[in-house]
This record gives structure tokens, sequence and C-alpha cells, in this order.
């Protein structure tokens, strides 16, 4: 099970500050990959990918949200600025925004979307859901900059823990929680739909391109002669 990591409050400016003002909450959980009940099944690319995204946050000084913030040399994330920094460190090449992440993900066929209707993780919906996977959700706040899709947040499954099954994910947020506590800042919080009474909708989810959607297709591109009929030659 994860552990709850104390730590100093965080003094925000006025100028951090959303219109709404924000309640000063603590440190995230973090996690291991021993903790994730699916991490040995995972392609050699999903488990880097996990890797990588837990090291960012268990290598960094607490890394709060903060509006517009995309690498730990900023002093903190917001949700598509952690995902930027991950995914770049993977060695892939994402858009920046969660709106413009989102329609990558279209873009390549790798979006999986989920009703409203859509209230339990066991929902038909998301069953091809997978640890390594990046979440979307609309309407957890209002944006103001145009964009073409109203994607306001963005998230990592990580899977469920060995301990009770839980779902976990790993983002930048303020006010989400892990196991009861609400935390700030990058790292582990509960993966769980909104009620159906809840502003914020989960809309969808889908692989990054240039991750393998599945391990057997990840083990086809690291061995392109696997499975193929023998050549004439061989048959020999």
């Amino acid at each position: 099970m994860a552990a709850i990591l104390a730590s100093p409050v965080v003094a925000w400016s006025q100028a951090e500050k959303t219109q709404v003002e924000q309640k000063e909450h603590g440190r995230p959980a973090l996690v291991s990959t021993a903790d994730l009940a699916e991490y040995e099944q995972l392609s050699e690319e999903r488990q880097k990918l996990i890797r990588i995204a837990i090291e960012v946050a268990k290598n960094s000084p607490w890394l709060p949200y903060k509006y517009g913030g995309s690498t730990p040399e900023d002093g903190g994330f917001d949700c598509s600025g952690a995902m930027f920094f991950v995914m770049g460190k993977f060695g892939l090449e994402p858009p920046r925004t969660s709106a413009a992440q989102f329609l990558w993900l279209q873009k390549h066929e790798r979006l999986h979307t989920v009703p409203e209707s859509a209230t339990e993780l066991s929902d038909p919906s998301l069953k091809e859901l997978k640890p390594g996977d990046l979440l979307f959700w609309s309407g957890t706040y209002e944006p103001t900059d145009g964009r073409a899709v109203n994607i306001t947040h963005v998230a990592m499954y990580l899977g469920t823990e060995k301990t009770d099954g839980r779902a976990i994910m790993i983002n930048a947020t303020d006010g989400r929680s892990y196991r009861g506590k609400q935390a700030n800042g990058y790292g582990v919080y509960d993966f769980r739909l909104p009620r159906k009474t809840s502003r914020s909708k989960f809309v969808g989810y889908g692989t990054p391109p240039g991750i393998s959607a599945s391990k057997a297709e990840a083990e086809k591109t690291q061995d392109p002669e696997a499975g193929s009929a023998p050549s004439s030659e061989d048959q020999k």
C-alpha cells in the first residue's frame, strides 16, 4: 500500500490561486512498481512508461500543482504538463495541453470513449483500459482558451494495487484524494469515475501513440519475424 508522505503546507501566492479559493493540501502519496498488481505482465515499454512516471515523483522535491508548469524546474506541474514531461522522458512527442493530447489519441485511433452513464470501473466501456493509458475528463473547470474540445484534465492509469485491488492513477492536481486523504501536486491518487451529479465527466482513455496498444503488438514490434510464415529458403 502507498505511504502518505508528510510535508509542510505550500504557501500559495495570490497569482497562483484560481478564482475559486483553493484549499491547501498535503503532499501526494507515492507507490512503487512492486505495489502494482498488473505491472509484471505488461510489455517492457509500458513498464518503462509507468516506471518513469513514478520516478519523476520519487526523485523530485514535492511538485505542487502549478498552472503552466511542465518541468520540475518550474516548481510544479499542471495536469497536462506532468503528462507532457513524463512522455517526453520516455521519448514520445506529445502535444502540450490536455485537449491536444486527447485529440492526439483520437487522430491515431487510440481513443476509447466512455458514456456519461458509466459510474463504475466495471462498466463495459472500460474493458480495454490498461496501465500506462491516459485518462481524460471534461468539466473540471471552465476553459477560456478556445480549445477545440472541452477536455480539462488528464492523468495516467497505473493499474490496481496488490493489497486490495484499488485502482490508482498518477497526475498533477489539487484536491483529489488517495484513500480518503486529499493532496496537492504530482503523485498518486484514486482512480474512480465521477458521480452522475458531478459537474466533471470522465470522457475516455487510450494508449499514447508510440506505445504498443497491446503486449502482443509490442512483442511483434520487437521481433517483426515472429509469427511469420517460413520462407522458401527456410523450407529447403
